[in-house]
Order: C-alpha cells, then sequence, then structure tokens
C-alpha cells in the first residue's frame, strides 16, 4: 500500500494551550506544541502510523519548509516537497483549556510563480506513478490558480489512483469536474458551495447528492462532533462518534480522512472505513498533538462508533 498526500499550501502548526482565552489580554501559554502541519501532512501522519507507506508533497521554502520536511521525516513519511523561494507559512491556534474553545490564525503562505507551478505538476506526474491512493488536502497558496486542484485530480485518476479531494471555495468547485472518488467538505464547506446553510440531514443528504452530480463519486460530509454523514454509490450512512472529552480538536478532520483511507487501502467494507475514519477523528480530539495520537487509541474507539443506515 502505497499513498501519496499533496499539500500545496503546509504550514508550521504552532498551538498554544491557555488557560481562559481573553481577547485583548496578554496571555501565558501553558503549553506549546510545534508540528510540521498542513492539512495533508497531518493525513501523512496519520497514514504511517495506521501502517500505510505514504510521502508527502506540496511546495516548500525557507527554514520553515526545512522544518516541515524534517518532522515528517521522524514521522516516517518520505517527504517529496518542491523547493520554492521564500519561506513557508506559520499558523497559530490558541485552544482555552477552560472552555474547549480553539481560535485560528492563518498566514496566507508565499506566493507561487507560474514556472514552478508547472514544475510542480511534473513532479507530481512522476510521484504518482504506483500509489494506490492520492490525497489533495487545503487551500491554494496566493499565484495558483483555482482550477489548479481539477489539473492534479485528473493526472491522479489517470494514473489509477483512489482520489480525496479536501478543500473549499472556488478550488473545490473547479476540482469536481475532475471526478474524485471522495470529496469530504464540512458543514460550512457544504453551505458555501451549497449557497445555503443545510437546516436538517435531508437537506445534508440533498446538497450532497448535488455534488456528486457535479461529479464526486462519493461525499463525506463532517459534522465535527455530530459525526459524518456519507453519500455515495454503495448507499447512505450517517456516523455518530463515541463519547469523549475533547482536549483539542485540530487536525480531527484530516485523521478522520486518514482513517478512511487507510480502510479502503486494507480491504475493508466503505462503511467499516468509514467506522475506522470517525474512530481517528475522535482520538485525535482526546489528544493535546495534532495528528499524532496511537493508533491503539482510535482501536478502542472504533466499536463505540454508531454507523446507521440512511433512506
Amino acid at each position: 500500500m502505497r499513498a501519496l498526500t499533496v499539500t500545496l499550501n503546509p504550514a508550521v502548526d504552532v498551538t498554544y494551550f491557555l488557560d481562559g482565552f481573553r481577547p485583548g489580554a496578554i496571555h501565558t501559554a501553558r503549553e506549546v506544541l510545534r508540528v510540521a502541519g498542513g492539512k495533508g501532512n497531518n493525513v501523512a501522519r496519520v497514514l504511517r502510523s495506521l501502517g500505510v507507506e505514504v510521502a508527502a508533497t506540496g511546495f516548500a521554502g525557507g527554514a520553515a519548509g526545512a522544518f516541515l520536511a524534517e518532522g515528517l521525516r521522524q514521522a516516517g513519511v518520505e517527504p517529496a516537497f518542491h523547493p520554492i523561494p521564500g519561506e513557508s507559512r506559520t499558523c497559530l491556534a490558541l485552544v482555552d483549556r477552560e472552555t474547549g474553545t480553539c481560535t485560528e490564525v492563518r498566514e496566507p503562505g508565499p506566493r507561487i510563480s507560474p514556472e514552478a507551478a508547472d514544475a510542480f505538476v511534473e513532479r507530481f506526474t512522476r510521484l504518482v506513478a504506483g500509489c494506490q491512493a492520492v490525497v489533495f488536502s487545503g487551500s491554494l497558496p496566493p499565484g495558483l490558480p483555482p482550477d489548479y486542484y481539477r489539473r492534479l485530480v485528473a493526472l491522479a485518476r489517470q494514473a489509477g489512483a483512489y482520489v480525496v479531494l479536501d478543500t473549499s471555495g472556488e478550488p473545490l468547485a473547479r476540482g469536481l469536474a475532475a471526478g474524485p472518488d471522495l470529496v469530504k467538505p464540512n458543514r460550512d464547506e457544504l453551505a458555501a458551495w451549497a449557497g445555503r446553510e443545510p437546516g436538517d440531514l435531508q437537506e445534508v443528504l440533498a446538497a450532497a447528492a448535488r455534488m456528486r452530480a457535479a461529479g464526486a463519486r462519493a461525499v463525506a460530509v463532517s459534522l465535527g462532533a455530530e459525526g459524518l454523514v456519507y453519500l455515495g454509490p454503495e448507499g447512505a450512512w450517517r456516523l455518530r462518534p463515541p463519547a469523549i472529552s475533547a482536549v483539542n480538536p485540530v487536525g480531527s478532520g484530516d485523521s478522520l480522512v486518514a482513517g478512511v483511507v487507510a480502510g479502503l487501502l486494507q480491504g475493508r467494507p466503505v462503511a467499516e472505513a468509514l467506522r475506522l475514519g470517525v474512530a481517528c477523528g475522535a482520538a485525535n480530539a482526546t489528544t493535546p498533538a495534532v495528528a499524532t495520537f496511537p493508533p491503539e487509541l482510535a482501536a478502542r474507539l472504533e466499536p463505540e462508533v454508531q454507523v446507521e443506515p440512511l433512506g
């Protein structure tokens, strides 16, 4: 099993754990975590912990880029980034331990030149050969056209890989046309794409059906603590996560994606792969680190995930 994750706008993710966050106040962090982040890099770490051989690619530059590569290498992930001038971005998460709320501040990232964009396509074409799964995650950095994911998804499909697209806005809308096997919007991203907030489960399913009609083979809508709704050719399911005490939710959606992909690569039926994904998302939320939980924790939570057929 070999997978490739694509994080075009990676980041050094810094998480500050605070007691009683108040805007405008001076705070002392009780704990600080720094990790090679960006959504696809989070996916890569979890995939590796679940036994999948994985490489991580995207654009990276400067000292932050070197930190990203070394952090992934230490996690057993093969770093395969395209080097760029300038400095990869840093993103902050402020977690209030008293309330459990998380406030995020994200840098836009370095601008990618047309020459670097074309060179990356050549690198990607080489990397995707022999991969059973490719996961595209996160935002596009400044300088890339909004149809860039569509171009890469089409190449991955041509290579015969199972393709997951986890992005938002116009890159999501354009990427659907290339026919990804799975897209994973959260409720807000689904609402932005559909043009309205889905009020209940039936409206979530209706929006997911429209997303399938636009090109996605299957849609998994992550609902945070409420779990997941899936709609695909195999059927529709609602998955409810186990009751947990959340510590840090950052990276839970990425952990979910990794669990689903790992389950499918292991040959599990779709519903059981989704169950593993929801268990991984829950496991991540119970730990302070981002996408670095022990796989044994997900295995313990997996039987507690409820899978309900819909329709």
